[in-house]
């Protein structure tokens, strides 16, 4: 039984609380359990929906950054985000906000630049680009110093990085990225050598819309008298093999006439990229960080062809689950006009999709819940959620800046202020609405965010290798062991190529 739960303001402090432990957590833990994620000791959660408020026992201290107190005499610190034209949701809302407007986000960006620049004496403002990428590559050719910081996505962050044109964070004043309001999994996994050229934490949220999650019906479940999927993720049983049982058995031709398409009702809605964040899912990455912190290749294993097995009784199924890619000839945008519009109407299960989707369906009116990607099997130690590297946004610093000392100290300000703003805005405004309005939601996004997967593998696409796993969904054909030969030559080429350019 799926049990409502009241939330309070101090539901925001409960997450930020979770972050900056996970933040915390050893960068070797790379299998963290269910077990592993409890509500911490000083909260208490009632059982029943009369006794469910969350009460704060102990609150602690502000954490401050190790910064000198210095007057930049008002100096600029120019970001170059993405814009509207660029995409109208994947668009910046992290970095300015020109003034109050009573939006959680926006009010939350707004105070804490005040704050920040109140306190050095500098202006944060931000360029809004139909083009960041080729933006930021022009500025760093003409050596204008127009931007300080550009706000790009992984696959952007590293095609500029392999160029040569953006700065190692760990050269930079005043950035500290041991602290936690920078993603600790994320510098670990994501560092090359002893460089790193992207980085994301509290400064940023669009990472965590990134997240590829599973959102599933409450009412589906409940009239289909189906086990409750919060309780298979704290068993550790939430698996591929029980994700495709669900699936099969709820999946339906409503109308009757023998053909399942946007009428009928599917056990799960996505898209045919979805492949890879499964097989992320189920412990799979296509390189990993050796002891000198170098990306090899490693998706080819015995283990990747099972995967993709198990990942193809339902992705390969029309039957069972539709992809809105699909649909894109029928469609300006099917994901916004058609897989949303079905989860909203009971015609979908589970719905595998970026985080930030919940934002967009806050005014469904049956109740959905939030879930990590099933493990491969009950032995698996661990969920493991992808961060998509082209919509998220990261940090990235230009060579062709002007003022290391103000930037630094300004990115580092930014992001450890934002603990208590951007990050508490974003909880409330995910959070504090109808849909999500329970308590396991705050478990399980707990759990999702302890287990986020970084994958050099994916930010570089090292010879193409990312196309090679949405073809097997479309075709039903596990061709991984083929498809993967054919690419594995030019991937470690790109590979060898990378590691030579960033050791000169």
């Amino acid at each position: 039984m799926l049990k409502p739960f009241k939330f309070k303001k101090e539901l925001a402090l409960i997450l930020i609380i979770a972050m900056i432990s996970l933040s915390f957590i050893s960068c070797g833990d790379e299998n963290s359990s269910a077990t592993d994620n409890k509500i911490p000791e000083n909260i208490t959660a009632g059982d029943t929906a009369e006794s469910s408020a969350v009460e704060i026992t102990t609150q602690p201290p502000k954490l401050e950054p190790d910064l000198p107190d210095m007057n930049f005499n008002g100096a600029i610190v120019n970001f170059l985000v993405k814009g509207e034209e660029y995409h109208w949701y994947w668009c910046s809302k992290e970095i300015y906000a020109e003034q109050e407007n009573g939006e959680p986000v926006n009010d939350a960006v707004y105070k804490r630049n005040r704050y920040i620049e109140d306190k050095y004496n500098f202006e944060i403002k931000e360029y809004r680009s139909a083009n960041p990428t080729g933006d930021a590559s022009k500025t760093v050719k003409a050596n204008d110093g127009t931007y300080d910081v550009f706000m790009l996505g992984l696959t952007d962050g590293a095609n500029l990085a392999q160029n040569g044109y953006l700065v190692n964070l760990y050269s930079m004043p005043y950035i500290n990225l041991s602290q936690p309001w920078w993603d600790q999994r994320a510098v670990k996994d994501l560092t090359i050598g002893n460089k790193l050229y992207c980085a994301l934490g509290d400064i940023n949220i669009m990472d965590n819309d990134a997240t590829t999650v599973t959102f599933f019906n409450k009412k589906l479940i409940a009239d289909n008298a189906m086990d409750n999927p919060y309780q298979l993720v704290r068993d550790g049983k939430w698996t591929l093999d029980k994700f495709n049982e669900i699936i099969i058995a709820i999946s339906k031709d409503l109308n009757g006439d023998g053909v399942m398409d946007k009428n009928d009702l599917f056990g799960q809605l996505s898209e045919s990229s979805a492949v890879y964040s499964f097989i992320v899912g189920a412990g799979g990455t296509i390189t990993t960080n050796n002891s000198e912190n170098y990306p090899e290749l490693t998706i080819n294993n015995e283990k990747t062809p099972a995967i993709i097995d198990k990942i193809l009784i339902n992705m390969g199924n029309r039957n069972l689950t539709l992809f809105a890619d699909d649909y894109t000839s029928q469609y300006s945008n099917p994901w916004d006009g058609l897989t949303r519009p079905m989860f909203k109407n009971n015609q979908g299960l589970f719905y595998t999709i970026g985080m930030g989707t919940a934002n967009l369906m806050r005014d469904m009116e049956i109740d959905f819940g939030i879930l990590p990607l099933p493990k491969f099997d009950e032995n698996q130690s661990g969920y493991y959620n992808p961060v998509s590297a082209d919509s998220t946004t990261s940090v990235c610093i230009p060579v062709s800046g002007t003022k290391p000392e103000c930037t630094g100290l300004a990115v580092e300000a930014m992001a450890a202020e934002s603990v208590y703003t951007l990050t508490e805005a974003y909880y409330t405004i995910n959070f504090e609405n109808k849909s999500l309005r329970d308590e396991e939601s705050i478990e399980m996004t707990k759990i999702i965010l302890n287990s986020r997967s970084f994958d050099l593998g994916s930010m570089f696409n090292f010879g193409g290798i990312m196309a090679i796993f949405p073809p097997m969904a479309k075709k039903n054909a596990n061709t991984f062991v083929s498809d993967y030969e054919k690419r594995a030559d030019k991937a470690q080429a790109a590979i060898d190529k990378l590691i030579a350019n960033f050791n000169k």
